[in-house]
């Protein structure tokens, strides 16, 4: 089993960590072996579907096919639920189901705004790396046991 206690010391005995030993600052030091460094992705941004809202939609197509998709009773409420959650699969559905009712240009705009991407959001160019700690094996480090490798 690993000793954790050994494996500290031999780390803290490192020069980078001289001023912290001598101020006793166990908690600083603690902090330190376990704060995960920032580094860059090493996944590439991707593609994602750029769904469209509501409101995108119904600006799609025209004021009386809009008007005839609001006598469906739940529809519109569903196409808001769809849209909100970016659920493609059900927007393309309700596309379907409303596309006797409405006219081959207005498809074919609803339809591109389906089909748009953007890069993904979400994407973070750096990450959490690897902390000392975890590099030694040993994370996390608690005060108490950095105050036991130094006494």
């Amino acid at each position: 089993m690993v000793n954790v206690i050994e494996i500290l010391k031999s780390e803290l005995a490192k020069s980078e960590y001289t001023a912290l030993v001598q101020s006793q600052d166990y908690p600083a030091i603690a902090s330190l072996l376990n704060k995960k460094p920032l580094i860059p992705n090493p996944v590439g941004q991707i593609t994602v579907d750029k769904l469209p809202t509501i409101l995108e939609l119904f600006a799609a197509i025209t004021p009386a096919e809009a008007i005839e998709i609001y006598k469906i009773p739940g529809l519109v409420a569903d196409i808001r639920v769809a849209a909100d959650s970016k659920n493609k699969a059900s927007l393309q559905a309700y596309l379907v189901i409303v596309s006797g009712l409405l006219s081959q240009q207005s498809k074919d705009a609803v339809q591109i705004l389906l089909n748009q991407t953007q890069l993904d959001p979400n994407y973070q160019s750096q990450i959490p790396g690897q902390s000392k700690a975890e590099q030694l094996g040993v994370y996390p480090v608690s005060p108490s046991q950095v105050q036991e490798a130094l006494n």
